[in-house]
């Protein structure tokens, strides 16, 4: 089955419908990407037809618990470790009053998993003597730049001048073979890039030893780094009956639900796979914006027609009469849950 494409799009009949020219690379791909995204939001716990993916991840449970998760997806919807199904509770769960509290990383507690919020890297700058080091991937780069914030070599947040403006954080101007930051970091807490024609990757490079370590690598069109972590708690060294390795790994796989990524080329994806809803969404979106008596209605039957247009399409591609539901028909006091609420 094709995915959905911007260049799919340009040869429907949106851009007749919304009065726009096919080759409008502003007006007419701006609506497209808001449409995208207000169906997308609109798609409850799992999202529509084709906004989820299988994966899988290699995590190492005695040195590195921690999955950081690729700019392509937005968050884990359920997980399997060992053939088994983990819960995956949200940033709140270990603040309640009557819950479990700040959860270590220990193979003998309770095999779950968290979620750590956003962090500017795959892998996190390990201090002291370290600065991160940018190889650019194409030539045409040369000269763009990315801006760097965090804390220095004495903890210091860092500020520079950019021309007259003071900026949180300092810009490195891209060059080959690589660029480095003029002094060491301690934590990095963004980092922010020009649009390039090739990858840019990130390196931490001690400067003692010179050893580098690849924590990084940033897409063309990424302009702002942010990756969504999870923490497993209780992760098992290798899967029963699995021979133990000695690196000791075991691989997690997920199901997840993918990110929005705005479409720029003819050749990138959307996330709603209906041209029809995305049509009927695309309308919504320009009905929304004029100011008379009668648009803001016309703006919410174009919504629900798109909404029922995505209900139909995963019908069609899932059926109805045999959904997958979670269903505990004795409660969901475990003795795993222990501690929480009035499970003593």
């Amino acid at each position: 089955m094709q995915l959905l494409r911007l260049k799919d799009v340009r040869q429907s009949r949106i851009p007749e419908t919304l009065g726009a020219c096919a080759s409008d690379n502003n007006r007419f791909v701006q609506i497209v990407n808001e449409a995208d995204q207000r169906l997308v939001f609109a798609g409850g716990e799992t999202g529509w037809w084709g906004s989820w993916a299988r994966t899988a991840f290699t995590v190492s449970g005695t040195s590195n618990p921690y999955i950081t998760l690729p700019r392509t997806i937005a968050r884990f919807t359920n997980l399997d470790i060992c053939r088994h199904p983990v819960k995956i509770q949200n940033e709140f769960y270990e603040f309640l009053e009557a819950g479990v509290g700040l959860q270590p990383g220990c193979a003998c507690n309770a095999l779950e998993t968290y979620d750590r919020g956003l962090f500017p890297t795959f892998s996190d700058i390990v201090p002291p003597n370290k600065r991160l080091r940018f190889y650019i991937t194409d030539a045409s780069d040369i000269g763009r730049r990315i801006l760097v914030q965090g804390t220095d070599q004495n903890g210091t947040t860092i500020y520079s001048l950019d021309g007259i403006d003071e900026v949180t954080g300092i810009y490195l101007a891209f060059k080959q073979p690589f660029v480095d930051t003029p002094f060491d970091i301690t934590t990095l807490t963004g980092l922010q890039k020009d649009a390039t024609v090739g990858q840019v990757k990130v390196f931490e490079v001690d400067t003692v030893t010179g050893v580098s370590r690849l924590i990084l690598t940033m897409e063309p069109s990424e302009e702002v780094a942010g990756y969504r972590r999870y923490f497993i708690n209780g992760l098992p060294n290798n899967c029963c009956g699995a021979v133990a390795p000695a690196s000791p790994t075991t691989q997690v796989t997920a199901m997840a639900k993918l990110a929005i990524i705005p479409v720029i080329v003819d050749t990138d994806y959307l996330c709603t796979q209906n041209i029809a809803a995305l049509k009927e969404e695309c309308q919504a979106v320009r009905f929304g914006e004029m100011d008379d008596s009668t648009s803001a209605g016309q703006a919410a039957l174009h919504h629900r027609n798109a909404i029922r247009l995505l209900n139909g399409e995963l019908v069609h591609h899932l059926g109805k009469e045999r959904p997958a539901i979670n269903f505990a028909p004795f409660g969901t006091a475990k003795l795993s849950q222990q501690r929480i609420g009035s499970l003593t």
